[in-house]
């Protein structure tokens, strides 16, 4: 029989998200996708901030200049995005504290024909497509994966970890968990279930010889100047009176593609999904007047028709629910297939590649240490799981949120903290007001009781990112510390006085402490400096200085500040053990707290002779 270590149903972003990051630590998979192709039709547009983060961590942050563009604001308005927002939310600033951008608008099936590309490229994944997964079936500490290939022929795989990547409606849960072990999707702390008609626009622009009666060329517009005007940039709500909205561009700017979702709540199939679009967004692509709000001598003019394509348009129901269990032995749950968000977040695909990322370092573990059964192994996904159940919690909590401001009239709600944001960021003696995500991001994981982190050491924050460099190295985004070792925990030592001693401590500490080489060696010690260490025979990395990235041409976040990633640790840190998914498992001020957290390390994954 063939034999793989992870059997992955679904090639979509969190199952593609999962095979590279298992590849990361050589661990090999086979991947089972249904379709044939990618589905062409554009799905989720937008990847939230630590999105982003992962796919630079996967070695596709160069790829996103092809497929996306920067989200600079979300914009709030009532009825229409042909009227003035009542609150523009700024997002262009380094807030998450990671030097790359706050979110992207994406299209889809070319995000995952890049995340293909790089499965093709890595001995350790095998794609197939056409494969209709049939069942499962345990035997001992493997399982037997019954699927039919492209031919229709029935074919078994037996692997160590089978992982339903495969929707909300997929056969892992559906078909296999939901009868074996009672897996289903629950309601969960945001309640919301809506119908929405969901539309992917392709749009060219009107010029004066495709369109010369066109009264706006009398007022010196020109193309460009037409569809910034009819189709703005930023990211739009819409709120009642009038239906629910979500709209915006998505794909390179370039591309023009267009996304607009609307509530219909009384939908039923003798609609005409279209009809209604026309209906909706004929009065949104209307106006009277420029951006400086002169009016149009000529009165109403109206973007042309025939510059707008439907590549898609029909009924959604969104909703939230969140599985109620992750998983069952050794078959697991990540993505659609955990969790459906409805849209006002951003937050489905985001969570997909959170789950894949935080899962498979675990999955290495399992795999290679010798004393892996099945305790350590229901501790280990246990502790995924409730890091899961909280970073969905978070989410919700966003899409809840924007979701209030969408589906609901601008109220005395929204108007208090509107004014009082303005006041906060307004007035020079008073202290900004941070935006709620950036203190949950900040915070991680350390609410969570029973995460794989120490409390004691307050492990369970996000390590911040900057650019970093050193005398050998040009900069290089910090995540490359951890993401360039062979072992799957990093120990980061902190030089805050030139005293090299503490590398030479750590070393010994590592000896002592006798951990798998699998999890922590010498070799996985990185040393960072917050100032430019002089004559150091170590090598030691250091903060970029921004008048040298501007030299070098690389482009920062406002607000991206050097000093963001010291400030995330204790100010007297001098060690932190970090998990390869930016996590602190402990902080430790001096030897006698890193041989302590070291044990504690080594205790949890059963390291004890």
């Amino acid at each position: 029989m063939e034999k793989t270590e992870v059997v992955i149903v679904g090639a979509g972003p969190a199952g593609l998200t999962l095979a590279l990051s298992l590849a990361k630590f050589n661990i090999h998979c086979v991947i089972l996708e249904k379709e044939l192709e990618i589905t062409r039709d554009p799905r989720g547009v937008f990847l939230a901030y630590d999105a982003v983060r992962i796919l630079w961590d996967l070695g596709l942050g160069n790829s996103l200049k092809d497929i996306s563009h920067e989200l600079h604001t979300v914009n709030f308005y009532t009825t229409s995005f042909a009227s003035d927002p009542f609150h523009v939310l700024d997002i262009n600033h380094d807030g998450f504290w990671q030097a790359l951008p706050s979110g992207v608008h994406h299209i889809q099936p070319k995000l995952e024909f890049a995340m293909r590309k790089r499965i093709t490229e890595s001995p350790f994944c095998d794609l197939r497509c056409g494969c209709t997964v049939i069942g499962r079936q345990q035997e001992g500490d493997s399982l037997v994966v019954e699927y039919k290939d492209e031919e229709g022929a029935h074919r078994n795989i037996m692997g160590s970890f089978l992982v339903g990547a495969d929707g909300k409606k997929g056969v892992v849960r559906k078909k296999i968990l939901e009868a074996s072990a009672g897996i289903k999707q629950v309601d969960s702390s945001y309640r919301y279930d809506g119908t929405w008609v969901a539309a992917n626009l392709k749009l060219t622009t009107p010029t004066p010889e495709t369109h010369p009666e066109f009264p706006l060329w009398k007022l010196g517009f020109n193309p460009g100047d037409v569809y910034d005007l009819f189709w703005p940039k930023g990211w739009h709500f819409c709120s009642p009176p009038g239906k629910a909205t979500a709209a915006g561009r998505f794909g390179p700017h370039e591309a023009h593609f267009w996304r607009h979702e609307f509530a219909q709540p009384d939908w039923n199939d003798s609609m005409d999904a279209e009809e209604l679009l026309w209906d909706h967004l004929t009065p949104m692509i209307t106006r009277n007047k420029d951006d400086s709000n002169q009016p149009f001598p000529s009165g109403e003019v109206t973007y042309p028709c025939d510059c707008i394509q439907i590549l898609r348009c029909r009924p959604y129901r969104f909703t939230h629910k969140v599985a109620n269990k992750w998983f069952d032995d050794r078959t697991i749950l990540i993505g659609d297939a955990a969790h459906v968000f409805p849209p006002f977040g951003g937050q489905g695909i985001a969570s997909g590649f959170r789950d894949a990322h935080q899962l498979a370092w675990r999955i290495a573990l399992l795999q290679r240490l010798p004393k892996s059964n099945k305790a350590f192994r229901d501790d280990l996904l246990g502790a995924w799981a409730r890091e899961r159940n909280q970073s969905v919690k978070d989410a919700a909590k966003l899409t809840e949120l924007n979701g209030r401001a969408c589906n609901q009239a601008d109220n005395i709600f929204f108007w208090l903290l509107r004014n009082l944001v303005w006041v906060f960021n307004h007035i020079p003696f008073l202290p900004n007001i941070p935006e709620p995500l950036f203190s949950v991001e900040a915070r991680g994981f350390m609410p969570v009781v029973g995460g794989f982190f120490s409390p004691k050491f307050g492990g369970g924050s996000r390590l911040a990112q900057i650019y970093v460099e050193s005398i050998h190295q040009t900069p290089m985004l910090s995540d490359e510390l951890i993401r360039r070792t062979d072992t799957v925990m990093t120990l980061l030592v902190i030089l805050r006085d030139n005293s090299e001693d503490l590398v030479a401590e750590a070393q010994e500490v590592l000896k002592a402490v006798k951990l798998d080489q699998l999890i922590l060696s010498e070799d996985s010690i990185r040393v960072f400096s917050p100032g430019n260490p002089d004559n150091s025979k170590t090598q030691v990395y250091f903060p970029t200085p921004s008048s040298r990235l501007a030299h070098l041409g690389i482009a920062v976040q406002s607000g991206y500040n050097g000093s963001h990633y010291i400030r995330r640790f204790r100010p007297a840190t001098k060690f932190v053990v970090v998990r390869p998914d930016f996590y602190a498992f402990g902080l430790a001020d001096n030897v006698e707290e890193l041989v302590e957290c070291l044990t504690n390390l080594r205790n949890r994954l059963q390291q004890d002779d």
